[in-house]
């Protein structure tokens, strides 16, 4: 019996060993869980976060994007306006200044400013047969010969003004 007893009590020790072992087994493995449940959520955390900063950015370039955008048509509107008024200019600038003028042109200018102010001169003061004269003359000047036509239409209309003046201001 005392074999019995001593085996039963070899039995309870070791089985009893074998509990403490699997407490202490069963309080690391909860200890670890809880250490993988903080880290978890930690993780958890994190993970959020992240989230929340991706939706921000993304947010943050969706502005930009549209803002972007509203500088390019602003720029598109701003060149197309500078180009618009370059073309003014430089027409401006073709027809003032670069402008190929013709000879007849040339000629009808050149007149103009030799002889505008002592005709209109003259005029003033009643005296149309000298116009009438001097434009005669002009017309036979080789310098102005190619604007002879437009001489002769000044000469037929000093002319016209002449007799219709000498006409209304003789008293009757």
């Amino acid at each position: 019996m005392q074999t019995n007893q001593e085996e039963l009590r070899r039995t309870v020790e070791a089985a009893s060993r074998k509990i403490e072992e699997l407490e202490k087994s069963l309080a690391e493995t909860e200890k670890r869980a809880k250490s993988y449940e903080e880290h978890w959520s930690k993780i958890y955390d994190q993970s959020r976060e992240m989230r929340e900063e991706a939706q921000k950015l993304q947010h943050e370039y969706e502005q930009l994007r549209i803002q972007k955008g509203g500088f390019g048509f602003k720029m598109l509107l701003f060149s197309g306006f500078c180009g618009f008024m370059t073309a003014a200019v430089l027409c401006f600038v073709y027809v003032r200044l670069a402008r190929p003028v013709s000879d007849r042109e040339a000629a009808f200018a050149t007149f103009v400013r030799s002889h505008q102010f002592n005709y209109e001169l003259q005029l003033s003061r009643g005296e149309f047969q000298a116009v009438e004269a001097s434009l005669r003359e002009k017309a036979n000047d080789p310098a102005y010969r190619i604007i002879a036509p437009e001489i002769a239409f000044a000469e037929k209309m000093v002319g016209a003004a002449g007799l219709y003046f000498s006409e209304h201001s003789s008293p009757e």
